[in-house]
């Protein structure tokens, strides 16, 4: 099979498509495959670098499509965000099967299958191609877990807001925290690729010495060990619940508000928006989890209830099984 990927990943999300295409990419079994990757993404091409890939770049959509063209791929894997129509059907030219992964654009349409993570909770769910729901997450990291049952002295709060984190919710999540009076252990997590100046993070490090700012590409590493994190409303909560750790939510972009799996019912606090957020309710929020050990379990059990394990399996079968009626649709046809 001749595998077209189409990667791509946006600031306030994080890098996490490029984490399931390497997971994805060797249990479909095929080594010839080309991902092709914007050439302006660099912090993209960074990464699927660092996994020994290697990307094919392109400037343009002419120029991907030429590429994808002279390639001619079995199959397409969209994984770019939303799509529009005019560029779907120009892919649907190449008369391939199209299999998409978090596609809210038009273009999703006219997908053969489409794994819809992030789904929002109004959304009309009557569209057959569209599998709503966890499937689509493809956990990259095992997790290791620590004892939830009691709470660490003093608590543990990690700061999790992926990549470049456009709106600087790190900023404001821990000059809101650093207002509340009591003994904390806070760990602020960044990457190389956080675009604000880590130097603001670090003057508050020095108010107190139970505040680390770390710059890692390991998140996993340090939110196993806390007590609550607090993130945003796209890929990280997936993350979040393999640790059952309790978890506030502070949206980085207002499409984040109505994902379906961020939110109470699956051991979430979303407070919404994170721009505007009041210092009150997300203090509030911690003191909620710090002081009701009821409200903090049923947040644990919650998260619990989840399981990811076999979704690659899953998602690797519906793959080849879209290939194989799309084959079998074009046998009919002929």
């Amino acid at each position: 099979m001749k595998l077209a990927y189409l990667l791509n990943t946006l600031p306030h999300r994080g890098l996490y498509p490029a984490e399931r295409a390497k997971m994805l990419l060797p249990a479909l079994n095929t080594s010839n495959y080309q991902i092709f990757v914007p050439s302006s993404n660099k912090s993209l091409i960074q990464y699927v670098e660092k996994q020994n890939l290697v990307p094919c770049l392109y400037t343009t959509t002419a120029s991907l499509l030429a590429a994808l063209k002279s390639f001619n791929p079995d199959c397409i894997i969209h994984d770019s965000g939303n799509s529009e129509k005019d560029f779907i059907r120009r892919l649907k030219a190449l008369a391939c099967p199209l299999i998409h992964f978090d596609d809210h654009g038009d273009g999703g349409l006219l997908a053969d299958i489409i794994f819809q993570t992030l789904h929002e909770n109004t959304r009309d769910h009557t569209k057959d191609h569209y599998l709503y729901g966890p499937t689509g997450y493809i956990p990259a990291h095992k997790p290791l877990y620590k004892n939830n049952n009691m709470l660490q002295d003093p608590p543990h709060i990690v700061v999790c807001f992926p990549h470049e984190d456009p709106e600087n919710l790190t900023y404001r999540t821990l000059r809101h925290l650093v207002q509340l009076h009591i003994p904390l252990q806070i760990s602020v997590l960044v990457d190389e690729h956080y675009k604000h100046d880590i130097n603001d993070l670090k003057r508050f490090a020095l108010t107190r010495k139970s505040i680390r700012i770390i710059s890692t590409d390991e998140p996993e590493s340090y939110i196993y060990t806390s007590d609550i994190v607090i993130s945003s409303g796209a890929y990280t909560p997936f993350l979040v619940a393999q640790f059952q750790i309790p978890c506030i939510i502070l949206c980085a972009h207002e499409e984040e508000i109505n994902f379906a799996f961020a939110q109470e019912v699956n051991g979430f606090a979303n407070l919404g928006l994170g721009r505007k957020i009041k210092q009150s309710y997300l203090q509030n929020a911690v003191m909620e989890i710090l002081l009701h050990d009821n409200r903090r379990q049923a947040y644990m059990k919650k998260q619990g209830h989840h399981q990811f394990d076999s979704n690659l399996n899953k998602v690797v079968e519906l793959i080849h099984e879209t290939i194989a009626n799309k084959k079998a649709e074009e046998e009919i046809a002929r």
